[in-house]
């Protein structure tokens, strides 16, 4: 629990600090200003933990009362929380949807960065429905050795696994590339308590540094 309240104070500092780059605007509740939560508790030191284990269950109550602890989180809809937490690139629009995906796997090729699979969701809705959808796929990059250590730190983590980059078509018939951002550097707090190893740090640095390429050699059609 103890390191949960860090990495949760740490998203708190940040999504105030997003939020007001994203000009959401102020905490405003019902046309009045948004009351102040009471501070969070001081966090002891974190006990080491042994590898590849699970910690202790977060009920759901308990998640939503420690998010709802950030003014600028709470004052966020659904759709805009779900934006703060996407890294995403618009592709050129003189490419073909073949043209961004053929670039996303000779970037990750030349990155040393496995493609494992992909699931063309648009593929599977139409056959279903029988309806044409936009097109919408998920593709799969893994680095198994980063994987293995980031496991070994927090079990919790194989949700993430593998690395996600979504391809879709939005209304306008654009193509946008975007993936969950784990960025370590907001996720784990300065000088908290359970922070993760510095080559750890470097290693899931580096990993989300690639995927970014991946996503701006698809964007721009380069090989």
């Amino acid at each position: 629990m103890a390191i949960l309240l860090t990495a949760l104070r740490a998203m708190s500092f940040a999504l105030a600090a997003g939020g007001a780059l994203a000009q959401v605007g102020s905490p405003v509740v019902g046309g009045a200003a948004a009351v102040l939560p009471e501070p969070l508790p001081p966090v002891t030191a974190a006990r080491p933990a042994a590898p590849n284990t699970m910690m202790p269950t977060v009920s759901t109550e308990e998640r939503r009362r420690l998010m709802r602890q950030s003014p600028a989180w709470s004052s966020l809809s659904l759709r805009e929380r779900i934006n703060l937490m996407t890294y995403k690139v618009e592709a050129q629009p003189d490419l073909s949807w073949e043209d961004v995906i053929s670039s996303m796997r000779h970037r990750a090729n030349r990155l040393n960065l496995k493609f494992v699979g992909a699931h063309l969701i648009n593929k599977e809705i139409e056959a279903i429905t029988g309806r044409p959808t936009p097109r919408v796929a998920i593709y799969h990059f893994c680095d198994a050795l980063v994987a293995r250590d980031l496991l070994d730190y927090s079990l919790e983590a194989a949700t993430l696994l593998p690395c996600r980059i979504a391809v879709v078509e939005d209304a306008r018939q654009r193509i946008w590339l975007a993936m969950f951002d784990g960025d370590i550097g907001w996720l784990d707090g300065p000088g908290g308590p359970g922070g993760l190893p510095e080559g750890l740090h470097e290693a899931i640095s580096g990993l989300r540094r690639s995927l970014e390429e991946i996503i701006h050699a698809g964007a721009s059609g380069t090989l």
